[in-house]
Formats: C-alpha cells, sequence, structure tokens
C-alpha cells in the first residue's frame, strides 16, 4: 500500500515539509479509543499513544489527532507501542459544537474531500435538517452529495426528489435503495482512489447498510428502525476510517442527533447562495429582509419565488452562529483570565518564600 492509496497528497505533503521533522513512520488515523490510535501506514495497521510532548503541546481537545490526520510517528523500543510525536497540520476539519453547556469545538473528521450527506423517504426527510448538513460541510472545500435512500419504501419519490432539487439546486442528488442494492453504482462513481469520503446522517438512514453495498460484504452492523417513533439505532458508535479495496476512503460517522454548527457563517452563506443574492437587490445594504421597503427578499417570498420556511431557518442559523460567536469569545475570555490568575497567585507564592529567604 502506498501513501497515496490512503489519502496522502500535495497539500498534506507540503505541511509535512513544514515540520523539519526526520527519522519518523508517517500514518493515517483510522480509528480511537481514548488515548489509544490505530493507525493505517504503508506496511499496515499498527496500535499508537500520544506522546507527552504532544499532549502539553494543545490549547484545546479539538487539536488532539482525529479520525482522518495524518500524524508521525515513533518507536521507543520493540516492547511498547508507537508514538504520536506530531500531527500533520490539517488541510480541512469537519466540526460542530460539542454538546453540553460549553462553547468547545468537536472535530468529526478532518482532511476530507467529499460529504455524502443521507437522508431516506422517511420519517427522516427533512429539508431544514439538510440545510444544516450543507451549512456544515460547506464550510469547507470539499464537494456535497445529497444520497435519498430507501426508495423501496416509497411510492411518491418524485416529490421528494423535486423538494431537494428546489432547495439545493446547486448539489448532486442521488436516490437508492442501499437494502436492494438499488442505484449503487451512481455512488460509487464517485469514489476515486485517494479521495477522502465522509458519509453524514441521521441514526438509521442506511448508513452502514450503503458501506456494506460499496464493499460488497456485510463489514458493518445494521439495525432496523424503532416502529414506536420511526427513529434509528446508533449501530455504529464509532467514527472509524475505512480503505476500499478498489480505491477511495470512506469515513462512517455515527448517527448526529444533534447537529450544532461550529464557526459555519461562510458555510450557511454558501448554502442560501440564493438569499445572498437576493439581498444584494436590496434597496439599502444594512436592510433585515423584515419589513423595509424595496427588500428583494421579502418580495421573492411574497411572489413564492422564495419560501418563508428557508428564510426562516437562514435567518435563525445566522442568529445561532452570532450567539455561539458571543458565548465562544467570553469563554476563552474567561479561560485567559483564570490562567492569568494561576500565574499571578503561583507569581505571588514565589515572592513569598523568596522573602522568606
Amino acid at each position: 500500500m502506498k501513501l497515496l492509496d490512503i489519502g496522502w497528497n500535495k497539500s498534506i505533503e507540503d505541511n509535512y515539509q513544514k515540520l523539519e521533522i526526520e527519522n519518523v513512520l508517517l500514518g493515517r488515523v483510522i480509528f480511537h479509543s481514548g488515548k489509544q490510535y490505530k493507525i493505517i501506514t504503508t506496511t499496515g495497521e499498527l496500535i499508537a499513544n500520544i506522546s507527552s510532548s504532544v499532549i502539553n503541546s494543545i490549547k484545546n481537545k479539538s487539536e488532539l489527532p482525529s479520525v482522518g490526520d495524518w500524524v508521525c510517528l515513533q518507536k521507543i523500543d520493540e516492547f511498547r507501542p508507537y508514538n504520536i510525536v506530531k500531527i500533520i497540520p490539517r488541510i480541512n476539519k469537519l466540526s460542530r459544537k460539542a454538546a453540553g453547556d460549553k462553547s468547545e469545538e468537536q472535530i468529526i473528521a478532518s482532511n476530507i474531500d467529499i460529504v455524502f450527506i443521507i437522508t431516506s423517504v422517511d420519517d427522516d426527510f427533512n429539508i431544514r435538517r439538510l440545510e444544516r448538513y450543507l451549512a456544515m460541510s460547506n464550510q469547507i472545500n470539499s464537494k456535497q452529495i445529497i444520497i435519498i435512500n430507501k426508495i423501496d419504501k416509497c411510492n411518491n419519490l418524485e416529490k421528494y426528489i423535486k423538494e431537494t432539487e428546489q432547495n439545493f439546486q446547486n448539489t448532486s442528488i442521488i436516490s437508492i435503495s442501499a437494502k436492494e442494492g438499488k442505484n449503487i453504482q451512481n455512488v460509487i462513481k464517485h469514489i476515486e482512489k485517494g479521495k477522502t469520503i465522509i458519509l453524514l446522517g441521521s441514526s438509521g438512514v442506511g448508513k452502514s447498510t450503503l458501506i456494506n453495498q460499496i464493499l460488497g460484504y456485510s463489514r458493518q452492523k445494521v439495525g432496523n428502525i424503532r416502529e414506536k417513533d420511526s427513529k434509528g439505532r446508533h449501530i455504529t458508535t464509532n467514527r472509524e476510517l475505512i480503505i476500499l479495496p478498489k480505491g477511495g476512503i470512506l469515513i462512517d460517522n455515527p448517527g448526529l442527533r444533534e447537529i450544532q454548527l461550529w464557526s459555519s457563517e461562510e458555510g450557511i452563506i454558501k448554502t442560501f447562495q440564493d438569499i445572498d443574492e437576493l439581498s444584494r437587490q436590496c434597496r439599502f445594504k444594512d436592510c433585515i429582509h423584515d419589513s423595509e421597503p424595496g427588500c428583494a427578499i421579502k418580495q421573492a417570498v411574497e411572489s413564492r419565488q422564495l419560501s418563508q420556511e428557508r428564510l426562516d431557518n437562514y435567518k435563525k442559523l445566522l442568529r445561532e452562529q452570532e450567539y455561539l460567536d458571543q458565548r465562544r469569545n467570553t469563554y476563552e475570555r474567561k479561560k485567559k483570565d483564570r490562567k492569568l490568575g494561576k500565574l499571578y497567585r503561583q507569581g505571588k507564592i514565589i515572592r513569598k518564600y523568596k522573602g522568606n529567604d
């Protein structure tokens, strides 16, 4: 296996050269649990730990190695596992706000070329949720493809496709039945050797079933939808990078039930490009698209060129992003103040001991 087979490219090479490090083994993170990582290299898979130097150099959890990251490894001796001594700077990273009250970033995966956004023609289908997925993935320089699954269970597929096309005119859309293997070749043709693809979607939309169809055998566990609420079960519990035998790299991802964006303003603008272009036609540059005269967006809604629901979600995502930015700035400021306070107290103790001497 060559480095190119597992996603190595010129951008990664350039970032690696800037590290100016020698005598290391290069590898890519395919799985991790706690502080232990499974790495794929040109000679196969191995287990590695994070070196103390890496742990001491990071400022936030998001700087720890994630699935998709390229790392530099060194062997201490033959009795202990490899150590991750350097993380090669990422080309991009797909991230969201971590669950909970803290304003922290959670890396989903890194160094991604293509995003498969998977939904299904059942209770999971939701245009507003798809807009969130697009806003998240549009933040990085990658190609997005919407995959509509479970068409074997649908009698009005045209309705779902039409609604998706109307809202995402510049995004490729593929309809499939992963269970029956229908139209899977339309997905496979987007998989290229050395390109990394991540699968995003709620639990139960068929991500694992699709991966099994692409591989040609049952590798990933699959589950059934709960009948009482049509919700999917969390069968995939960890992110994992899979090297395809015929080329290409897939990152399987647990179902996302909570999609809070992280630093995604540019992604929001790209996702709602139609609204952004309309806003430039408003009479006033500071138009908030509510009751101002000469508002091109308001006129588009009245003429049904633009749906009110799409406009409302656009405004909602921007408000969420603004609120998150404010919280993040407050969190970082408090974190800095705590650090300065700790240094001040340490300095005070040192001065006290010196005074006693």
